[in-house]
């Protein structure tokens, strides 16, 4: 089940052979990630163009909201989703330098200029199709790493820049 941007279901199939589910994506919404592709490229937009990343979050989580959250917090969520972008769109760039190698940073404003729309990751699965398979999230689907012993692999949450509080 998704929850986000409102509740849908995601087919999911059980293949035997490899004792894992085959989930069927529809082509809008992020992989591994709550949302939908649309909604994390405005992120990455509203970054470009905000000035500074306290800007974008103020604008894109705001603090009257109703699941509003910190602007810390908030801001987390933002550079997120930048970087995110930036590191697909540089292998998107590499992975097709006769279409989009150019000297231009890897940016969305200059992926929709040169695409012609203003819904790139959702243009960008269908023309990396062939490389979905190895391409990370929230676009590609690479599943997650299974170590020898049966558990899924990843990296620790970051703690966070705080220390904990003494006495607590």
């Amino acid at each position: 089940m998704r929850k986000v941007p409102a509740v849908a279901y995601v087919t999911r199939y059980y293949c035997r052979e490899s004792h894992t589910t085959i989930g069927l994506l529809p082509d809008f919404y992020a992989s591994r990630m709550p949302g939908t592709l649309d909604m994390i490229e405005e992120a990455a937009a509203k970054a470009e163009t905000a000035g500074s990343l306290e800007k974008a979050a103020d604008e894109l989580r705001p603090a009257d909201a109703p699941d509003a959250v910190t602007l810390a917090t908030a801001v987390v969520w933002v550079r997120l989703r930048v970087m995110i972008v930036r590191a697909l769109l540089t292998t998107v760039k590499g992975l097709m330098p006769e279409r989009f190698g150019d000297d231009e940073p890897p940016r969305i404003s200059a992926f929709r200029r040169r695409l012609g729309t203003l819904r790139v990751l959702v243009a960008l699965r269908a023309i990396c199709e062939r490389y979905l398979h190895r391409l990370p999230a929230p676009l590609g689907l690479v599943p997650r790493l299974v170590t020898a012993s049966g558990r899924q692999a990843g990296r620790a949450q970051s703690t966070g820049p705080d220390p904990p509080t003494p006495g607590r």
